[in-house]
């Protein structure tokens, strides 16, 4: 299982991170977009992955999920430069799968066969983290075979889950990343929006 990490700018600013971390038997995954529109939006970005980057150790629940994201709302919020930014994080254990997201970033589980799993569904868009007031929600589910993907909304909001899901299950991981990214590239080369994932296969 070797994460692939892609980010493509379709702003003049690229304001979306990645984190990817091996803790032993474990791998820490984490995307952030910071929020178009307002300033800062890459430097909230840049805070929330490197909170995670230090927290990443200490990551051994769902619940040590949600209490990292919030105290990443507080310290965005402090931040005299950094505008706000979208979360989602997520460990990959032995034998499942859990983390905890705030924003409109996405978390799917695409197993071999049925349905995929959105594990970020019950989150809410705003308020985003650095707002003071971002409400992240968690998530856990059992692990089992297939693609985990982690994205930003410059992916899902610009093409159909079908596709996402054809482009997972069709290809090789390092292949299929790239590929979910040229699914949102117009005919011109530009991007409607920076695009960031994450693709391991499990």
């Amino acid at each position: 299982m070797k994460p692939i990490l892609l980010t493509a700018a379709g702003n003049p600013e690229n304001q979306d991170r990645g984190f990817v971390f091996h803790d032993g038997s474990r791998i820490v995954l984490c995307i952030a977009d910071g929020a178009g529109g307002l300033s800062g939006g890459g430097e909230a970005a840049s805070i929330a992955v490197e909170l995670v980057r230090q927290n990443a150790p200490a990551l051994g629940d769902a619940d040590s999920c949600l209490e990292v994201l919030r105290k990443m709302d507080a310290a965005v919020a402090k931040d005299s430069i950094a505008g706000e930014t979208t979360c989602a994080l997520v460990i990959v254990a032995a034998q499942e799968i859990f983390g905890a997201s705030a924003g409109d970033s996405g978390v799917w589980l695409i197993p071999q066969n049925g349905p995929h799993m959105d594990l970020t569904k019950g989150q809410q868009r705003k308020p985003f983290i650095g707002s003071g007031s971002a409400s992240p929600v968690s998530f856990r589910c059992p692990r089992q075979a297939g693609s985990l993907l982690l994205a930003t909304d410059g992916l899902l909001k610009y093409t159909s889950a079908e596709r996402i899901i054809a482009t997972c299950r069709g290809h090789p991981t390092g292949d299929a990343a790239q590929r979910l990214i040229e699914l949102v590239r117009y005919p011109s080369g530009s991007l409607p929006d920076d695009v960031t994932i994450i693709l391991t296969s499990l």
